[in-house]
């Protein structure tokens, strides 16, 4: 059954953006959404899983539903729910994207249960998704060095978890027929979930592998005697048991693997809903759930070189972990996502992003910081509460309210939010050369420094090392945090952009090694590093470079007691870090001024953007200040808050306005110009807020 047509949602497919989502792990019921998507104007729906871990436990009355995925107790009945809500969602004005697993299943190979037993012969009919292509599941999952399944045992999943292997064309041929059935039933798309396995001991592992070595010929042959005994790459049996060797090489042969792994995992994606999906249906809506907690390295697609990174997905989507929904702000940790969204926004070349973060408390404050990096809001990983008070006290009203005010706004600023890009000041840049080799320590300084400019409320991006090239004169200033790979184009850039006016803060450790992380013989950037006891400044050209000595980036391990104790990573905050505030200080010293100073406390984000379709510069606020004690989300209003701004080159300030979530109507701010700077005061910060300068051209 196909999905009724909407003019709507045929606009937004044909621009592949979107800002207004919600997600439900398990499919929900019609009253529970879609006076939400009607009401809220939303985009997209995510919701319900059709995948194998859906067949394989769809029928198993002793299990949690959630663990199908789907509320129903037979594979028929979550079908025909399915069929009946899909069309009725997109009626309502959304596009409706299913989830599907492409490995992971629950069950016992020993005692038949699971799709080891009667739900593999009950899937395959013709009602359901035709005839069996195989006799048993068994060969198709993770194998053992035996060949046997390689069953996990992980404590609160039902049985055992089982996953399909993605190098075993014929486990990517069970996908495919369930990918058929989700299009059968009008699924506009998929988010491909846990496709996130490394390699087993099965025969098409160990060829995958095989053919990696050959194709990159990664090793000299003398590595290769010394990793498995042999230089012919066709005669290494275990290619995942290494003999041990030095640590280079040992680190070396980790990373080619991993990429081989991330490679691997792209081609079964591709296999199974770029060909086999949008051969049936082009217009298929596509993404993959995957995870970067804290901005880590080891993400499922790190190993990915550029050209393959996210092709042909709609939108990006990456979880954040837990512990990410509250804030302790006298300790320091706000839990916040500005970092995490400035990488997924320029990642994913401005592509829709999901930033699940598992926050069943702060809705607003999640919103807020989807709407003010360029995300979509709200991704929740278990739909709202259930429709009776939770025993903390947490009702359905405090999801919907908050909600459902904070999407109808996006949808009525729609023209300052899309299509825009940032306005930002200093570029601060990701060593994704690093992360693809699975330096575990590259992204530390990122972090730390990017904690300063968020506090300091500069406006900022976050650019990728291979994006230089492209970005880099967007930049006033340049920020290197411990990018230790440059390439001699790279370098020659740097120093043009700095001789041409620009400012570059490096940290020591940047620019020691070329772009395969060989160090130079010669250090290229000698003269760049001023010293070894402090921050320093030095002029070179018509710019300045800023050169900031080995230091710990590492943060403190914090119990942080608004989250019963659980222990987070927390930085020291700029007002309390003296080397960040000397930093602060002198990347303003050679820019001249910063674009925005305010007094507003550290716990205030900002971010600049330029929308196309209005003649206007659109500054968000977000505030993290609530009662930290309360059941549902309780924000504290701070304000006045005074500050000053820099137009835009070639325009000046028209009228400007204030705009907010909870208003009444817009409220117009009164400004005034000094010495080339907009003056204003905003009158209160709720949770988020909009500063909207409308330009017209200057005069001069």
């Amino acid at each position: 059954m196909q999905g009724g047509w909407n003019p709507k949602a045929s606009r937004m497919a044909a621009d592949r953006w979107f800002n207004r989502f919600i997600e439900y792990w398990t499919l929900p019921k019609a009253e529970a959404v879609l006076d939400h998507v009607r009401r809220a104007d939303v985009q997209l729906v995510q919701c319900g899983n059709f995948g194998p871990d859906f067949y394989s436990m769809a029928s198993d009355d002793t299990i949690t539903r959630s663990w199908a995925g789907m509320p129903g107790f037979t594979v028929e009945e979550n079908l025909e729910m399915a069929a009946e809500l899909i069309p009725q969602i997109q009626a309502a004005g959304a596009v409706v994207v299913g989830q599907l697993t492409m490995t992971m299943h629950f069950g016992d190979h020993n005692k038949r249960i699971g799709l080891f037993g009667e739900p593999w012969e009950h899937m395959w009919t013709p009602e359901i998704l035709g005839p069996a292509p195989f006799e048993s599941v068994d060969d198709l999952v993770h194998l053992d060095e035996a060949g046997v399944p390689a069953p996990r045992v992980i404590e609160g999943r039902p049985y055992a978890t089982y996953r399909g292997c993605v190098r075993n064309p014929d486990w990517l041929l069970v996908l495919k027929r369930m990918v058929d059935k989700g299009l059968e039933l009008g699924l506009d798309g998929f988010n491909a979930i846990h496709n996130y396995e490394s390699f087993c001991q099965c025969r098409h592992c160990t060829q995958y592998i095989r053919n990696h070595l050959h194709r990159t010929q990664a090793f000299e042959p003398q590595q290769m005697q010394a990793l498995f005994g042999t230089d012919e790459i066709d005669a290494i049996e275990r290619p995942m048991f290494p003999q041990d060797v030095d640590d280079a090489t040992e680190r070396r042969y980790k990373a080619v693997i991993e990429h081989a792994a991330s490679l691997a995992r792209k081609d079964a994606f591709d296999d199974v809903f770029i060909d086999h999906g949008r051969r049936q249906r082009p217009d298929l809506w596509l993404a993959q759930w995957y995870h970067k907690y804290g901005l880590r390295v080891n993400c499922e697609r790190v190993g990915l070189p550029t050209e393959r990174w996210a092709t042909g997905e709609d939108y990006i989507w990456y979880s954040q972990g837990p512990y990410r929904w509250g804030s302790s702000l006298s300790q320091g940790y706000l839990a916040d996502m500005g970092l995490q969204s400035r990488h997924m926004h320029a990642a994913g070349g401005g592509r829709p992003f999901v930033v699940n973060k598992y926050d069943y408390r702060r809705w607003r404050v999640w919103a807020a910081e989807a709407t003010a990096h360029g995300g979509a809001a709200i991704a929740y990983h278990a739909g709202p509460p259930q429709p009776e008070e939770t025993e903390a006290g947490l009702a359905p009203e405090d999801f919907y309210g908050p909600v459902i005010r904070a999407q109808r706004f996006l949808a009525a600023q729609e023209s300052f939010l899309h299509p825009a890009s940032t306005w930002s000041q200093v570029g601060l840049v990701f060593p994704r050369a690093q992360e693809r080799d699975s330096e575990m320590e590259c992204v530390d300084a990122f972090k730390r420094i990017g904690e300063w400019l968020e506090d300091a409320r500069l406006l900022f991006d976050a650019l990728l090392d291979e994006q230089l090239a492209e970005r880099a004169d967007r930049y006033r200033a340049l920020i290197l945090p411990d990018i230790v790979r440059l390439s001699r184009e790279q370098i020659d850039l740097l120093q043009r952009y700095v001789e041409g006016g620009g400012v570059l803060l490096l940290t020591s450790a940047s620019g020691r090694c070329d772009e395969r992380g060989h160090e130079y013989e010669a250090d290229p950037l000698a003269d760049w590093r001023l010293s070894t006891e402090g921050v320093a400044t030095e002029a070179f050209g018509q710019g300045y470079v800023v050169h900031l000595p080995t230091m710990s980036w590492d943060p403190v391990p914090t119990p942080i007691h608004t989250l019963d104790d659980a222990e987070m990573p927390v930085y020291p905050r700029l007002p309390d870090d003296p080397v960040g505030q000397t930093v602060i200080e002198c990347l303003e010293e050679c820019l001249g001024t910063y674009w925005l100073h305010s007094d507003a406390p550290w716990y205030v984000r900002v971010r600049g953007w330029l929308p196309e379709e209005e003649s206007a510069l659109v500054v968000h606020w977000i505030n993290y200040l609530q009662d930290e004690q309360a059941v549902a989300e309780t924000p504290i209003p701070i304000g006045p808050i005074h500050a000053r701004i820099r137009c835009p080159d070639g325009f000046e300030v028209e009228s400007m306005d204030w705009r907010y979530p909870e208003m009444k109507a817009v409220e117009p701010l009164d400004f005034e110009v000094k010495d080339g700077e907009i003056h204003f005061t905003i009158r209160s910060l709720i949770v988020h807020g909009m500063c909207v300068m409308h330009l017209r051209p200057a005069k001069n």
